[in-house]
């Protein structure tokens, strides 16, 4: 089969879950004869013409880049709408895909390509399935928060969006970071500092939201969000197949359209089953939480720090937190909180050795969540909140615990493992002697077999409440 997919990029330019997924995936696929293109978003030249050309190899994998693509504003927001929404030859695409022929086209982003592009595979009858990383496409900030830092239910006709995006990232900015000059220099240690420094103050803001920081929004901007919005969603229609990674983020699209799909659970390729029973049963040592992942609002950090204030005049628990700085601006225990900064994936069996309970509070509704999937391949049991997607793994009080995103009830889950640390000794059995299959084989074969249904079209995608991995069971 030859498969294209469209993404942010490649390593190391592009980081994260998505990236990572995807080139995994393509690799994997690979690895198995298909042969396999990525396209992705990249550097603008003078002139704004748009083109496609080929790149070196990477992996095995075919490499083309869009120049001159839509801009790719991540997590900073939408600030100049009428550039996002920039018309491109439908020619420049039709003939790349002539080229190409592609049999499917796997969509992990729409960030940073044309709608033009879409169009393109529709008229040559391309089939398209889109998996659902994030929320981009339907909110411009991509994860559904609003300026205060809750979730976004209403964007009140584009209203809400002029506030959450006003101090979006300006277009010369994005540029720059599209440009080939920043590939090579994003990870100098003097950008690096400049970086750290933004992101450090930018958490200090959003701690508690950014009431005292937004503007009254200027309400003839609202209708380019609107536009906006239905550019992307007539996007997102023409999408045959929609693979969700988890039913919380089917849930949200389906609040905006009426989507063709089915839930699989994604893995990746460093996934590997290290379950081990574990030892709970030492009460004179204190019991080891862990938080992995950016020290931030919409990840739920602060409201896990004011749920372990409750617990304060206790001193039967730890918390460890990995993969970011100590934050600025707070108060919180030193002796029973600790920071230990980035960490790499090696270091995670050693992590996992320390943890008793791994803590992921998000209040975002994140879209999967591979730190849960890497916990429990070392036995770790996961308090996760509801709006979290790895929760579609876990068997509620057997093999992990889901509590609602709110600080008394993550509190009121931690005092009832703090006294019964038995109970967290059975999840670890429990999750120890369950079957465990979540290698990138498997998944490549379930995520070709989506394909091969998609292209037929046979009618038959779409099973309501099917999981591709149910909750683990013992």
């Amino acid at each position: 089969m030859k498969i294209l997919h469209v993404s942010l990029g490649l390593p190391p330019y592009r980081t994260g879950g998505l990236t990572r997924y995807s080139i995994d995936l393509m690799a994997n696929q690979v690895s198995l004869s298909h042969q396999v293109g990525v396209l992705y978003p990249g550097h603008f030249r003078v002139g704004g013409k748009l083109k496609i050309i080929s790149n070196d190899m990477y992996k095995g994998i075919d490499v083309y880049e869009i120049v001159n693509p839509q801009p790719v504003s991540l997590l900073g927001g939408i600030k100049n709408v009428e550039k996002f929404l920039k018309q491109a030859p439908r020619s420049i695409y039709i003939n790349f895909l002539h080229h190409y022929k592609p049999d499917i086209i796997h969509l992990h982003t729409l960030m940073g390509i044309h709608k033009e592009l879409l169009e393109a595979a529709k008229e040559l009858g391309i089939k398209m399935v889109f998996t659902s990383h994030d929320y981009f496409g339907i909110c411009p900030k991509v994860n559904l928060m609003d300026w205060t830092g809750n979730i976004c239910d209403d964007y009140e006709n584009g209203l809400k969006c002029v506030k959450c995006n006003q101090h979006g990232y300006s277009i010369l900015k994005i540029s720059i970071m599209q440009s080939k000059m920043y590939r090579e220099l994003k990870y100098n240690p003097i950008i690096n500092k400049i970086r750290a420094k933004q992101v450090d103050k930018q958490k200090v803001v959003t701690m508690n939201g950014l009431e005292g920081n937004v503007d009254q929004p200027d309400p003839s901007l609202a209708d380019s969000y609107v536009r906006l919005r239905h550019y992307y969603t007539e996007m997102l229609s023409l999408v045959n197949t929609f693979h969700f990674n988890s039913t919380v983020a089917r849930k949200e699209y389906e609040k905006y359209m009426t989507p063709k799909g089915k839930v699989i659970s994604i893995t990746h390729q460093d996934i590997q089953d290290c379950r081990k029973v574990k030892n709970y049963s030492d009460h004179t040592k204190p019991l080891y939480l862990s938080y992995l992942g950016p020290v931030d609002r919409y990840k739920g950090f602060y409201m896990l720090l004011h749920a372990l204030e409750q617990l304060k005049d206790r001193d039967d628990w730890r918390l460890r937190v990995y993969g970011d700085v100590e934050p600025t601006g707070i108060q919180y225990d030193a002796e029973k909180i600790q920071f230990f900064g980035k960490y790499q994936h090696h270091q995670l069996p050693e992590i996992f050795n320390e943890t008793d309970l791994i803590i992921i509070p998000s209040i975002w509704k994140e879209t999967f969540g591979f730190i849960g999937l890497e916990a429990l391949s070392h036995g770790v049991p996961a308090l996760v909140t509801d709006c979290v997607g790895f929760k579609d793994l876990i068997d509620d009080g057997v093999t992990g615990m889901v509590c609602r995103p709110n600080s008394e009830d993550l509190a009121k889950h931690l005092i009832s493992v703090l006294n019964h640390r038995e109970a967290l000794a059975q999840m670890n059995r429990n999750i120890v002697s369950c079957d465990f299959d979540f290698s990138m084989n498997r998944h490549t074969a379930t995520i070709v077999d989506l394909y091969k249904s998609t292209m037929l079209d046979t009618g038959d995608i779409v099973e309501e409440g099917r999981i591709e991995h149910e909750p683990i069971q013992f």
